[in-house]
């Protein structure tokens, strides 16, 4: 066979060099770019030789080496492991080969769902990749009896169990908001079940779930994007990831969906590329257009809390405030997610690839295991470190803390922690790329930063220490925090500031070019607004007054006013801002760009595009 495709992948690259921004293509020209950055996510896949999974559904899908494809499948089908996450690969392949494999190859197949019984997982997402794929290969084989499912059930219990849990996800999630929310990493392991259900669901009402699902999930990223990058806080992010956004699997989505920002890979991302699926403009414009600044809110839930808590689903408040040079977002602060909690953060459109600011208190704790695992506590700590190493380690750049807590109105935070005596680790840390363009320390107190366009101010409350830190090369998956020495071939990333002191906390200013000037001004702006601050065990507090000449109270834990006024975090809706409305327990997710609107409402199952 001759291989033309050298010449197919220059041509993509060559187009896919033209950037048109979603403000200035048509329908026709966007849906045109979408198949040339689709067919060069395949074309990275399809001609691998090693077996695995991606390659496998890359060549069904071509139709290139249709024989090796069914060599490899029925290899890595004599040994299949990896519980949901090899669930959802084998389910992707199925469907993209199911009329081009062996009847050798789907053989293994039908035998690998009898004999292997894949875990079900404990997370939201290890759920919906599990149930999603069990009801779409219960409708492959409908009439086999339990003899004939790992599970033990037949095919119609198998289909209708995963039916039930499915539809009661999708209740929970439009009414008092996701657990595992607005992950750049975990956004994947969402879509990969959403975006299956609504292509290869025979059952017309899961179907129809499937796709008004994608939109929502799509909607909820699209009003929190700007260039490609993900603006916090979120749920769970890796360490490589949060410092690096080109490996997160939501700069891969974008890139493909929204058309933005550098070609970026993921093998998974291959299965839901390979549905029909296609973004609505609506999702595709409120991705995009950043012509004017907005504030946007959301609320989301706490995962289940197990253990150490009086409310199973305690709620998530978000705040964002986005531009088209920048975005800073934040949640409330405390425990709502275990490990992986990135609680604030800035994130612009200079300096790539380190383009963050953020900070937090690096708290780990049986109390947190606790609350969050089923397993005994000290048992299941030994397994949480042995997987995720940072967990225990005080220079860590990932995790909530029940001793912080924020408060953010537009461009500006104020963030406080009153941490205890004894506590695991009693310092508060801040992360600066080493890649800005100034970092000042200030005669008044201020820190502060240039970023392009981008200006930072961060004025600590208490005194802190600056440290180098270095990239490690096992900096992935959370297996390593920093290296502590720099070499000739390590990329110094950034420098920490560290502050021991307990009663602790920053204010945080951020603008931009055009909303203040040189950054000269915006120098000469902070030095006239200096926090006053309360920092005693049990008794922490600022107040101060922004920049734009509005006063923010702040006491920790949950008291925060606005110029006299308080804020009630409990009226927060699901999604409140120009672009995303709903309202908490409605089902109901509005979206609306200027003269288009789209209603998803979950209660009927109807999706309108006006």
């Amino acid at each position: 066979m001759t291989n033309n495709k050298p010449w197919l992948i220059l041509l993509i690259i060559l187009f896919s060099a033209i950037h048109i921004t979603a403000q200035t293509q048509s329908r026709e020209e966007y849906l045109q770019g979408f198949e040339q950055r689709k067919q060069w996510l395949i074309s990275h896949y399809d001609t691998l030789t090693r077996p695995n999974y991606t390659a496998i559904a890359a060549k069904y899908a071509t139709g290139y080496d249709i024989e090796t494809a069914d060599k490899m499948f029925i290899e890595l089908l004599q040994k299949p492991s990896g519980a949901m996450f090899w669930m959802f690969p084998v389910t992707g392949c199925y469907f993209a080969g199911k009329d081009k494999m062996s009847a050798e190859a789907s053989q293994a197949l039908r035998n690998a769902w009898k004999t292997y019984a894949p875990s079900r997982g404990d997370t939201e997402n290890h759920w919906a990749m599990w149930y999603a794929t069990l009801l779409l290969m219960s409708e492959q084989w409908p009439d086999l009896p339990g003899s004939e499912w790992f599970s033990g059930n037949s095919s119609v219990e198998n289909f209708q169990e995963a039916k039930e849990y499915l539809f009661e996800w999708a209740r929970i999630t439009t009414t008092i908001g996701q657990g595992e929310f607005d992950s750049p990493d975990y956004i994947l392991e969402y879509l990969i079940p959403t975006m299956m259900l609504a292509e290869y669901a025979l059952d017309p009402v899961v179907k129809q779930l499937g796709l008004m699902l994608t939109d929502y999930i799509f909607a909820d990223f699209a009003a929190e994007h700007l260039d490609q990058q993900y603006i916090g806080g979120y749920s769970r992010i890796y360490e490589r990831g949060l410092f690096r956004p080109q490996y997160l699997a939501s700069s891969v989505f974008a890139y493909i969906y929204f058309g933005v920002g550098e070609p970026a890979l993921h093998g998974w991302v291959i299965y839901p590329v390979l549905t029909s699926y296609r973004l609505p403009e609506i999702i595709l414009n409120i991705a995009t257009d950043r012509s004017q600044p907005y504030v946007h809110k959301e609320r989301k839930r706490v995962r289940n809390v197990i253990r150490h808590g009086d409310e199973r689903n305690p709620p998530v408040y978000k705040y964002n405030y986005i531009t088209k040079d920048y975005g800073i977002g934040s949640l409330q602060g405390g425990l709502l997610q275990p490990i992986q909690q990135h609680t604030w953060g800035i994130r612009y459109t200079y300096g790539k690839p380190f383009s963050t600011i953020f900070g937090l208190h690096p708290y780990w704790s049986t109390l947190e295991i606790g609350m969050f695992f089923p397993e005994e506590q000290k048992t299941s700590m030994a397994g949480i470190i042995a997987s995720k190493t940072t967990y225990n380690n005080p220079d860590k750049w990932t995790g909530g803390s029940p001793f912080e807590r924020t408060f953010q109105h537009k461009n500006t935070l104020v963030v406080l922690y009153d941490i205890p005596v004894g506590t695991t680790s009693e310092h508060i840390n801040g992360f600066f790329p080493a890649n800005l363009q100034q970092r000042i320390v200030d005669d008044s107190g201020w820190i502060i930063c240039k970023a392009g366009d981008s200006y930072v101010g961060w004025f600590p409350l208490q005194p802190g220490e600056w440290s180098k830190e270095y990239e490690a090369e096992k900096q992935r998956f959370n297996t390593a925090t920093t290296s502590s020495n720099g070499t000739d071939e390590s990329l110094l990333r950034n420098y920490r500031f560290r502050s021991h002191a307990l009663q602790n906390g920053y204010v945080i200013e951020v603008r931009s070019r055009e909303q203040i000037g040189s950054f000269e001004n915006f120098k000469k702006q902070l030095a006239k607004t200096i926090p006053q601050s309360i920092l005693k065990p049990g008794s922490v507090s600022v107040k101060y007054k922004t920049i734009d000449n509005r006063l923010m109270e702040f006491t920790f834990p949950e008291d925060r006013s606005l110029n006299g006024k308080s804020i009630d975090l409990t009226q927060y809706k699901l999604f409140e801002g120009p672009f995303l409305n709903a309202e908490v327990g409605s089902q109901m997710l509005t979206l609306t760009y200027k003269n288009q609107k789209m209603i998803l409402n979950f209660k009927t199952l109807e999706r309108i595009i006006q």
